[in-house]
């Protein structure tokens, strides 16, 4: 254990990915587990259906966020990154400038047609007429997180991903315990719905863009750039445009192809249950109780994901093959046993978390059910932020979008004659197309390893008994049940270091990394 963590700690020490990636990771997993609490919170407070309709608005509220954010933050953060490195910090900052203005500017048109069309949208878009409140809740925090979109934007190109991590932290913990303060001591008597959680999500994005705003301007009163103007605002718009239109285009498109999804759900559920408020209620069990869980050790992967994109972009730009080949192998290593790991804990333990966490029999089955996904869904997002370093974003954007149409067909035609279970098994043949499809680009334009029996079989046998071993400790120990989600979570804790000590401490430095 001793010579593992000072192997550890020196390669944190030297490496800019393994740094971002942990400064996300433990943000994310702070975000994580109090968006936990706000799930178990508000699945307790407005019940099933309520939330169902709460997470109906949710396909809305991403195509916003493709339209006025997402595509403008990732290019501003590959120019910032690229104008930093030539040491032009001036241009650098009116980037940043501009792109704040565009995205301010989308944020307002984006919620005024949210507001104003909120009926409208409910009725023809959602299907669900008591989605109108939401929506126009919904729409006052768009600006906001459009502009907060632009100062991550600008910060990720300067290396400073704990300002996005912070941010996100605050905007969790502005979202749950502003609505409990709202629930326990101000409106104390009500019958709570979907609208009223929506409004934890606005308080959320104010805060967190307060946050973001804050340290932007401390870093603007520390940083002075000067007067100079080494290219034309004309050129500096021109630039932008050019780089975040492809991309803005790109997640508008696929967005509006998984919102898409997301609202077909629950009218294809009706086909199979017959009742608006049971079809509702499985919705809401199955995307706002289960799925989250499924997608909690994600932080892992998707933080890694995060830094590994300029780090695979900057190796094949300096054609350093050797250096590409073992980010490759590592990260797929890695992704792999936290899915694996991850896998196996679902399906031995999810049943009785659905019933401590939820109080549902429903969202264990579910869980159970999922478990399955975890080493696809981890995979796949690695793969795909590698694929985009390579300069593929044009071919990764085509196989997601072929394992979007993937899931549609399984809504349209398994989901009215199999139930929520045909979604399920329509998320798996997707995730199974896409990681595959990734691994397949992915070898035949770089070499690297991956072996059946060491990186899949071994660790697999390896959780699994462990895990039951886990179990039994777990099933064997009575204790006071307020005791039994600390207890559930010490035994799975004590197992998750015990697995990947073990299991790490054999390989030799180069796979350590």
């Amino acid at each position: 254990m001793k010579s593992l963590y000072k192997k550890s700690m020196n390669r944190i020490s030297n490496s800019l990915v393994i740094k971002g990636t942990l400064i996300l990771t433990m943000t994310g997993l702070a975000t994580r587990f109090i968006g936990f609490y706000n799930r178990i919170f508000l699945s307790n407070l407005i019940g099933a259906r309520q939330l169902g309709i709460y997470q109906l608005i949710f396909p809305l509220y991403m195509v916003a966020f493709s339209l006025t954010t997402m595509g403008n933050e990732l290019a501003l953060t590959k120019l910032v990154s690229e104008y930093v490195g030539r040491n032009d910090r001036g241009s650098a900052l009116r980037f940043f400038k501009t792109c704040f203005l565009i995205n301010l500017f989308l944020g307002i048109i984006t919620s005024l047609l949210f507001f104003f069309g909120a009926d409208l949208l409910s009725l023809k878009i959602l299907n669900a007429s008591d989605c109108g409140d939401c929506i126009r809740i919904i729409s006052i925090g768009i600006p906001f997180m459009a502009m907060k979109g632009a100062i991550h934007g600008y910060f990720l190109g300067l290396e400073r991903s704990e300002i996005h991590g912070i941010s996100d932290f605050i905007e969790q913990i502005t979202k749950v315990f502003g609505l409990y303060l709202i629930a326990a001591y101000i409106i104390t008597e009500m019958n709570y719905s979907a609208s009223f959680a929506v409004t934890g999500i606005v308080l959320g994005e104010t805060v967190s863009f307060l946050y973001s705003l804050i340290m932007l301007l401390i870093h603007l009163r520390k940083n002075r750039f000067g007067n100079s103007k080494p290219i034309h605002q004309s050129r500096i718009i021109s630039l932008f445009i050019k780089n975040a239109v492809p991309l803005t285009t790109n997640r508008f498109a696929l967005t509006m192809l998984q919102s898409t999804e997301a609202i077909l759900i629950p009218t294809f559920l009706l086909k199979y249950y017959h009742q608006s408020a049971l079809s509702l209620s499985i919705y809401g069990i199955f995307t706002g109780m289960a799925f989250p869980f499924i997608m909690f050790p994600a932080t892992l992967t998707n933080s890694l994901a995060t830094m590994l994109l300029p780090a695979v972009s900057g190796a094949h730009s300096e054609l350093n093959d050797s250096y590409l080949k073992r980010l490759i192998e590592v990260s797929t290593r890695f992704c792999l046993v936290i899915g694996l790991f991850s896998a196996v804990t679902f399906y031995i333990f999810g049943r009785t978390m659905g019933n401590l966490f939820f109080g549902s029999e429903e969202a264990g089955i579910f869980l159970y059910q999922l478990s399955i996904l975890c080493p696809l869904i981890y995979l796949a997002t690695t793969l795909a932020s590698v694929l985009n370093g390579l300069g593929l974003a044009a071919h990764n954007l085509m196989l997601t979008i072929l394992s979007t149409g993937i899931r549609l067909s399984f809504i349209i035609f398994a989901i009215p004659r199999l139930g929520i279970s045909g979604y399920a098994i329509g998320l798996f043949v997707s995730y199974l197309f896409l990681t595959l499809a990734s691994l397949h680009k992915l070898n035949s334009l770089v070499s690297f390893e991956l072996s059946f029996l060491r990186d899949i079989i071994s660790p697999l046998i390896f959780f699994i008994v462990t895990g039951f071993l886990s179990y039994v400790i777990y099933d064997k120990v009575n204790v006071p049940s307020k005791l039994n989600i600390p207890y559930l979570m010490l035994i799975i804790a004590v197992y998750a270091v015990i697995s990947f000590t073990a299991y790490l401490y054999p390989l030799k430095p180069s796979e350590q990394q």
